[in-house]
């Protein structure tokens, strides 16, 4: 199977350009970090947070219910194996390096640290980068890589994970510059495990 080119320049200068910009906003800008999450966080009303809660809890259930698909269909289906292998990696390298990021850095949560944000969804352990957004950013990044001709199914998982970023900044869990990082880390894995996939179903062949 011939490979999708997915690692031109701008490609890896937007991922590159997403990663800087979220180490500037977490430092020298920190304090345009901290006045966006408190400003979304103090717009909130019920409302918008069963909304915005119910986006945010999508992202996992989502994101590896799809991997979890994948891995059946990799198991038993014949057809497409590379695809199916992509998104299983996608996953597993997603999670793990955010998983490997955030007790690297250990950043402390907003609504741990500013008593004017309440604590209104999910957010255990570290803060940077948002894992829910890597888990959006990586399914929608993979599904546009193996759905590639199929645009409206990659306009709407894009939405839905632009969506679940921003739940996590309203609900006060992550600053924006932890959802520039999710952005970056989610859609990278994914790159890296269609590539990876590719040479490892060579290797099998």
């Amino acid at each position: 199977m011939k490979g999708r080119n997915i690692y031109s320049p701008v490609t890896s200068l937007l991922m590159l350009f997403l990663l800087s910009a979220s180490v500037m906003l977490s430092t020298i800008f920190y304090q345009y970090d901290k006045a966006l999450v408190i400003a979304f966080n103090a717009q909130r009303n019920p409302t918008a947070d069963l909304f915005w809660l119910n986006i945010t809890n999508s992202a996992g259930w989502v994101a590896y219910g799809t991997v979890g698909i994948a891995l059946i269909c990799l198991i038993f289906v014949k057809a497409r194996k590379i695809d199916y292998l992509a998104i299983v990696l996608a996953g597993a390298i997603s999670g793990g390096l955010a998983t490997l990021i955030k007790y690297g850095v250990a950043r402390i949560r907003p609504f741990h640290l500013f008593t004017s944000i309440h604590e209104l969804g999910p957010g255990g352990g570290w803060s940077y980068p948002s894992g829910h957004t890597c888990d959006a950013f990586f399914l929608a990044t993979i599904i546009t890589i193996v759905f590639r001709k199929q645009t409206w199914l990659i306009v709407v998982v894009y939405c839905w994970a632009v969506l679940v970023g921003i739940s996590r900044v309203y609900l006060g869990a992550h600053y924006p510059s932890d959802v520039l990082a999710g952005i970056a880390v989610g859609s990278t894995s994914s790159m890296t495990a269609w590539w990876l996939s590719r040479k490892i179903m060579k290797i099998s062949e």
